[in-house]
């Protein structure tokens, strides 16, 4: 019972580990994204990107 206890967390932590992963991923080209929008529209605007990032 104990090492079928102990495949099924390990087999979680790997789930887990990689839907981390792909959130970290996701959420990293999105902030790229966003810095390359700031800084087309920071220029005519004047907007601080930390403005953008909070709001």
């Amino acid at each position: 019972m104990g090492s079928r206890m102990s495949t099924i967390s390990r087999k979680n932590a790997m789930v887990i580990n990689f839907a981390q992963s792909h959130a970290q991923r996701r959420v990293s080209i999105g902030f790229s994204c966003t810095v390359s929008e700031i800084q087309n529209i920071g220029h005519s605007q004047r907007i601080s990107p930390w403005e953008v990032i909070l709001a």
